[in-house]
């Protein structure tokens, strides 16, 4: 009997097939079942961005504002009174009056500049570098801004060279046009100017018979310079307008016109890189 259930058991083995009585006495008592970890699951959304808006920048700028208009308003006071008494009305002089003092926050502002800032805050970074400055610095940059503008950049020959271009004659129902022309110029005073020598003119004027004709002129006036301006490719130029006489050299035997006009119009003068 006991060789039947061994070969009962050594075929059970075989096709895989353990009695579950077997199976339970087999195992050790002495190993302790595995217990499961559990693993608690994370939350499934990020928490939002904190809100970065300072809530001080309206408070801010009004003080930034109030302080640049104080300190350059100061800053001209000084420039005329630095080192010598302002008369009073009452009094013999009046009082000094005192630096204005930058917000508090405004250096340590200036010193986190970004290409993102405002005009006004990059203007008030730079009045904080000449708030800084004490007395002497601040005269020696004064007497260099004054030079600058009392002693304007030289200017090379062909600044004065002027291009004309359609300048219309002044006398009434002439029909007469000064197509192209070119004159030089010296500066009298500021944007008053004069001809140095005689300019030169090609004028279209109406002939005796219907047609129109085309004669040469020299003219002479004065000129006053408008404004500055930068040409197509980066050119400084200036823009001018002019009044002038103009003097037709040829035979004017053939024109409807006399031989002298007055003519009004614009010039162009190109200017070098300053």
């Amino acid at each position: 009997m006991p060789r039947v259930a061994a070969a009962a058991l050594c075929l059970a083995s075989l096709f895989g097939i353990v009695p579950a009585g077997f199976a339970q006495d087999s195992a050790s008592p002495s190993t302790p079942p595995l217990e499961t970890l559990s693993i608690a699951a994370g939350p499934a959304h990020l928490l939002p961005a904190a809100d970065t808006v300072d809530e001080n920048a309206p408070r801010r700028a009004s003080e930034l504002k109030a302080w640049v208009e104080a300190f350059t308003k100061w800053q001209e006071w000084a420039a005329q009174w630095t080192g010598r008494r302002q008369p009073g009305v009452f009094t013999a002089s009046r009082d000094r009056r005192e630096k204005p003092d930058p917000p508090a926050w405004l250096a340590e502002r200036c010193t986190l500049r970004s290409d993102d800032d405002s005009e006004l805050l990059l203007r008030a970074c730079r009045l904080l570098v000449e708030w800084r400055e004490d007395y002497a610095t601040a005269q020696t940059r004064a007497a260099r801004d004054r030079a600058r503008v009392e002693n304007p950049p030289k200017t090379v020959w062909w600044e004065h060279v002027h291009m004309d271009v359609l300048w219309p004659a002044m006398q009434w129902q002439s029909s007469t046009y000064a197509v192209v022309g070119m004159h030089t110029t010296t500066t009298v005073k500021g944007r008053l100017q004069v001809f140095l020598t005689p300019g030169a003119m090609l004028l279209n004027l109406p002939a005796r018979y219907g047609n129109r004709t085309w004669k040469f002129a020299t003219n002479y006036g004065v000129g006053w310079r408008l404004s500055d301006f930068t040409f197509p490719g980066q050119r400084p130029a200036s823009l001018h307008v002019n009044l002038a006489k103009a003097w037709v050299l040829s035979d004017v035997s053939d024109v409807a016109t006399g031989r002298t006009m007055d003519f009004v119009g614009f010039s162009l003068t190109f200017n070098k890189d300053r």
